[in-house]
C-alpha cells in the first residue's frame, strides 16, 4: 500500500512517496475456494518515486506493487531504457552540421502514453484471467521542451483506456495546489476535516445527497495558499503530508500499510533534483 504526494507550484513540482509494500495472496487452499486474499508480506524499501532517465520527469506508482513477478519500478525502468538520453541527443546534435535545424525535443504526454501502453501490456497479459485485477496508478509528471510550466498525466489500472490530465490550466493559467493518492484517509481528516465514510453513513441515515453533506462541512477545510508559495515550502508540505498518514498507520490498530523512508524529488524545468532519496545499505542491526 502506498502514499503518494504532488504539489505543484510556480516554481516546480514536488514528488514523495512512503517506502512500504504490500505483497497480498493465498495460503494453502490451492484448489479449493480462496475466498478474499491476505497481506502475506509487506516490504519498507519499496521504491514509488521514480525519475525517468535524464529527463525533468518522474513518476509516481500505487496500489499493487507487482505485476506478477516484476515489481512496478522494474517495468518503468525497463520502459525508460527505450527513451534516448537527453544528454547524449544534445551532444548528438552539438557535432552535427543539422543541430540548429534539428534541436532534440520531448513531449511529456508522448512519454506518459508510451508508459502507460508499457505498463498495460504487461498488466492485461498477467490478469487476464483474473476475476478481481488489482488496482495500480500511476502519475507522470514533468516539463516538455521549451515550457516553463509542468505537466501531469494519470492513469489507474484496470480501468483507464486512456491518460488523464491532472490539474489541467484554468482560463490559460496553471491550477497550482496539491493531489494525494493511495491511503489517504488521515490527510483527508487533517486537510479537510473529514472522514468519508461517516460521510456516507450520515447520507444513509439520513436519506441525504452527499453532496449536501460534503458542502456542510467544507468550510472546516483547512486552507492552504499554493499560490505564490516557495518551492522549499512546497517540499516541507509534501513532507509532513506523507508523514501524517505513515503515522497514522504506526499508531493505530492494524498493520503498517504505510511506513518506511520518504523519498522525495524535486522538479523544475531544466532538472530532477532527489531532495531525500533511499540508498542500498547492509542492516548492521542483526546478530553476529
Amino acid at each position: 500500500m502506498t502514499i503518494c504526494i504532488s504539489v505543484k507550484v510556480s516554481e516546480g513540482v514536488v514528488l514523495a512517496a512512503d517506502s512500504t509494500a504490500t505483497i497480498m495472496g493465498w495460503i494453502g487452499n490451492p484448489g479449493g475456494e480462496r475466498g478474499e486474499p491476505s497481506i502475506l508480506k509487506t516490504y519498507d524499501h519499496a521504491r514509488k518515486l521514480s525519475h525517468i532517465k535524464d529527463y525533468p520527469i518522474g513518476t509516481l506508482s500505487w496500489g499493487t506493487y507487482l505485476i506478477g513477478s516484476r515489481s512496478i519500478e522494474s517495468l518503468i525502468n525497463q520502459y525508460e531504457y527505450s527513451l534516448p538520453s537527453v544528454v547524449e541527443e544534445k551532444e548528438k546534435r552539438k557535432r552535427s552540421r543539422k543541430a540548429a535545424e534539428a534541436p532534440f525535443t520531448f513531449n511529456v504526454r508522448e512519454i506518459a502514453d508510451g508508459l502507460f501502453q508499457h505498463i498495460k501490456k504487461f498488466y492485461d497479459a498477467e490478469f487476464q484471467n483474473s476475476k478481481e485485477k488489482p488496482d495500480l496508478g500511476i502519475l507522470l509528471t514533468g516539463y516538455s521542451s521549451g515550457q516553463y510550466f509542468p505537466e501531469q498525466w494519470l492513469f489507474s489500472l484496470p480501468k483507464s483506456t486512456e491518460l488523464t490530465v491532472v490539474r489541467p490550466d484554468v482560463n490559460g493559467k496553471p491550477d497550482f495546489g496539491a493531489n494525494w493518492f493511495g491511503l489517504t484517509d488521515a490527510i483527508i481528516r487533517l486537510h479537510h476535516g473529514r472522514d468519508d465514510r461517516l460521510i456516507k453513513k450520515i447520507a444513509e441515515k439520513f436519506k441525504v445527497p452527499e453532496n449536501e453533506i460534503l458542502d456542510l462541512v467544507k468550510e472546516f477545510e483547512y486552507p492552504v495558499f499554493f499560490n505564490g508559495m516557495p518551492l522549499q515550502d512546497a517540499i516541507d508540505y509534501a513532507s509532513y503530508m506523507v508523514n501524517v498518514e505513515i503515522g497514522r498507520f504506526r499508531f493505530v490498530i492494524g498493520a503498517p500499510l504505510c511506513g518506511g523512508e520518504i523519498d522525495l524529488a524535486v522538479i523544475t524545468p531544466n532538472a530532477f533534483t532527489w531532495v531525500d532519496r533511499k540508498t542500498w545499505k547492509t542492516n548492521h542491526t542483526y546478530p553476529k
